[in-house]
């Protein structure tokens, strides 16, 4: 059971800490895509300022007036047929341009596992599961700026191990209509444990990322290209296999040499590429691409769909339905379903019934 370091919430001490990947920090699962088109866009996307409340939940910079009065639903079987993933989003934009507002809460539900004793007599089983109760605030700045802050609390709970933290986002976005280009940078996470996992006090970080992102829609055509970079705070997120097949022995020391990852492949690891077809409002196909999951999870010798991601969207009146797939080993995908509904003149189209 992993443990929790003390991390201020700062922006200073946040780039001077020493960056986490994965394996070393505590509620990893704040970074999960939470919606169809994300899933769809390679797990991040912070540039595009819409209508969809669930943008808003990675980066608070595009919670904007057009999410009021918006809900925005998720719902996922991830990788494992016993992982469960659900996300709601509500937005609410505030009179007298004092901005707008998102309220958000995630569960992850793991599913049961079967508890034993030291000599691995099996005593019951239980569950595991975490939660993140998030609420976001942007406002606007000038006529092409925008920023924000999430905050939220993250409540894990395995068994008898509970813990729980706060943590904050901030974000900040331009959004150009005329030209159809569109910019957002955030840094997630910036938070402290409040619990921890055992009696001992020991804290480890929350998984603090800092992300930038640009996109840009061609004129007169359905093409928009996404180009996302994350953990900018560190250069070197690349992991190593040591359990690789394809070994290679040192001839002088007789040792087997580890993996060696170079320049290009480790830049590579930041990156994310995504397109979308954007035939209208209400219909289009999204297509991404992860160069880490792609490296880091599938198997040498096949990789098949491993880190690409596809999706489509489609709009009824004011219903918007996405779906997503993302390949995480061959075999083994990802699939998102979301909606998200403008619920103004809901009630009064009820009385008119």
């Amino acid at each position: 059971m992993r443990k929790i370091l003390p991390f201020i919430i700062t922006i200073c001490s946040a780039v001077a800490a020493q960056a986490q990947i994965g394996g070393s920090t505590s509620f990893t699962y704040a970074l999960i895509e939470n919606s169809a088109r994300h899933t769809a866009l390679g797990g991040i996307a912070i540039a595009h300022l819409d209508g969809d409340p669930a943008m808003g939940y990675q980066n608070p910079a595009l919670i904007n007036p057009l999410m009021h009065n918006t809900v925005s639903a998720s719902y996922a079987k991830y990788i494992a047929s016993d992982i469960n993933l659900g996300f709601v989003s509500y937005g609410l934009d505030l009179k007298d341009s004092l901005g707008s507002m998102l309220f958000s809460i995630a569960y992850y539900d793991y599913g049961e596992f079967t508890r034993t004793d030291e000599n691995g007599r099996i005593m019951g089983v239980f569950d595991a599961s975490d939660y993140t109760f998030q609420v976001g605030y942007s406002r606007s700045y000038k006529e092409k700026f925008r920023y924000g802050i999430n905050t939220k609390f993250l409540y894990s709970v395995y068994y008898s191990y509970v813990a729980t933290a706060g943590a904050i986002d901030l974000g900040g976005s331009y959004a150009d209509e005329e030209k159809l280009f569109y910019a957002g940078v955030t840094m997630k996470n910036l938070g402290y444990q409040f619990i921890t996992y055992s009696n001992n006090g020991y804290r480890e970080p929350l998984p603090f990322d800092i992300q930038a992102s640009v996109s840009k829609k061609l004129l007169h055509n359905p093409l928009r290209f996404t180009l996302t970079l994350h953990n900018l705070h560190q250069w070197d997120i690349s992991y190593v296999n040591v359990n690789t097949r394809n070994k290679e022995i040192d001839l002088e020391t007789g040792q087997v040499k580890n993996q060696q990852i170079g320049f290009a492949d480790k830049a590579m690891r930041h990156v994310i590429f995504n397109t979308e077809l954007v035939f209208s409002d209400n219909f289009q196909l999204r297509f991404g691409y992860n160069h880490q999951r792609r490296a880091e999870l599938s198997p040498e010798e096949r990789r098949a769909m491993t880190g690409i991601s596809w999706g489509v969207g489609i709009g009824i009146k004011k219903f918007y339905l996405s779906y997503a797939s993302a390949g995480f080993f061959p075999g083994i995908n990802t699939n998102y379903f979301t909606v998200y509904r403008d619920l103004s003149g809901l009630g009064s189209a009820n009385k008119k019934k």
